[in-house]
């Protein structure tokens, strides 16, 4: 279960994407994701998901690294 509010999972990955990676195409082009332009969006959670086991874990892993 998400530790977010409806809509919350999509605004910190888009957060995250932007301050750490300077989008989502250079998120996906540095995890390896195979998708681009359109098909980023319909992916990206999943593609979180998998890599990282949860939204809160992709959050909390990139929290401990600005720390």
């Amino acid at each position: 279960m998400s530790k977010f509010e409806q809509g919350g999972d999509a605004k910190a990955i888009s957060q995250i994407a932007s301050e750490r990676y300077g989008g989502f195409a250079a998120m996906f082009e540095k995890h390896g994701w195979a998708e681009r332009g359109s098909d980023m969006m319909r992916k990206v959670q999943t593609r979180v998901k998998e890599h990282y086991g949860s939204v809160a874990a992709f959050v909390d892993q990139h929290d401990k690294a600005d720390q």
